[in-house]
């Protein structure tokens, strides 16, 4: 590479340079986590700054040593060598962080001298690192990283353009970094806000209208699972966005009906995100006093416990009788409202 963009200056190269190497934004801004930021680069650069090697170091702010980094096309002892040896002495870093651009060795030393620099012999040509080039990431106005390039000798030498796609590749990185660190910070901290709404004996569901998720905690995740219907219903009430809505469910294989009222509200400064809390109270069956004038007080106590889900043997407990004796007034009861069912029985004391 190393061509000269002439007529428009370097400010028309650059900008021609950025609109080349934009389409790769995207790729970047999107990746999850710094893993797989790094390998979308690397894979990224290599079609505009072609290289046998590729470097990045991203600096801890307090020692400005790397927090993270990554090289491609060579060893990982490679790049502990260049921790230990090789940093402190580099010329081509040297130039970029005092530049603000990118830096690569002929701007250092004529070939010929180059090949004779300390590091040159001590290190890189070891690995055949015949040129080697280094542009800044400048975040805020400090220097927070490095992305690098080796060529070997049978390549040509970085020259303009190769320094003016370096210097795009860098604010497109640096873009992408934040982009990334930022949504490591939001996982996190939605991580933290979720650990406390499981930990809750609130029953919550949180409704994530932009990614069309939803989640429930525990608590709402019993109530729910327990009640037929209820996560269609649930869907029904929250889409109403601000609102308390009441919504009757049966526990599955249950004549029992329960209550649940739903209070949403979407979160002010992020409108697509609905936040529901969740109440439960089991509906009282209680008879009219039509149809309690034809039972007993035992009678009365049994079909009432029978609307609210109980089985027999809860029944039995719950007045001190025996199951069988809950199963003989049970036939009584059934003759005298007219029911054959236990369903119809709960039916006919929860109208």
């Amino acid at each position: 590479m190393g061509d000269d963009i002439g007529g428009g200056g370097a400010g028309d190269a650059l900008a021609a340079d950025e609109e080349a190497l934009s389409s790769g934004l995207e790729v970047l801004v999107t990746a999850r986590g710094l893993d797989e930021l790094q390998d979308r680069y690397f894979d990224w650069v290599a079609g505009h700054v072609p290289s046998f090697a590729y470097g990045l170091y991203l600096f801890d702010q307090r020692t400005g040593r790397p927090r993270a980094s990554a090289v491609r096309g060579l060893s990982r002892f490679y790049a502990h060598r260049y921790e230990r040896f090789g940093r402190a002495v580099d010329p081509v870093l040297r130039g970029a962080v005092a530049a603000r651009r990118a830096w690569d060795d002929s701007l250092v030393k004529p070939a010929d001298r180059w090949r004779e620099a300390p590091i040159v012999q001590g290190l890189f040509r070891h690995y055949d690192m015949a040129h080697v080039m280094c542009a800044p990431l400048i975040s805020g106005g400090e220097i927070v990283g490095t992305i690098n390039f080796a060529r070997g000798d049978g390549e040509p030498a970085f020259g303009d353009g190769d320094r003016r796609r370096a210097t795009t590749a860098a604010r497109m990185f640096q873009a992408a970094v934040a982009a990334t660190d930022l949504v490591t910070a939001i996982d996190a901290e939605r991580a933290a806000w979720w650990g406390a709404l499981e930990a809750s004996g609130q029953a919550v569901v949180v409704t994530d209208l932009e990614r069309a998720e939803r989640h429930a905690n525990r608590p709402a995740r019993a109530l729910l699972d327990a009640a037929d219907d209820a996560w269609p219903s649930l869907d029904a009430a929250i889409d109403g966005g601000e609102a308390t809505r009441r919504l009757t469910v049966r526990a599955a294989g249950s004549d029992a009906a329960t209550d649940i009222t739903v209070t949403s509200a979407p979160l002010p400064e992020r409108p697509s995100l609905i936040v529901s809390i969740l109440s439960a109270e089991s509906r009282t069956a209680a008879l009219a006093p039509a149809l309690r004038r034809l039972l007993t007080e035992r009678e009365a106590a049994i079909a009432e416990l029978v609307a609210a889900g109980q089985r027999d043997h809860e029944i039995a407990g719950h007045l001190h009788i025996s199951p069988n004796t809950v199963k003989h007034h049970l036939k009584s009861i059934y003759q005298k409202l007219g029911v054959r069912s236990r369903v119809e029985l709960a039916g006919l004391l929860l109208r």
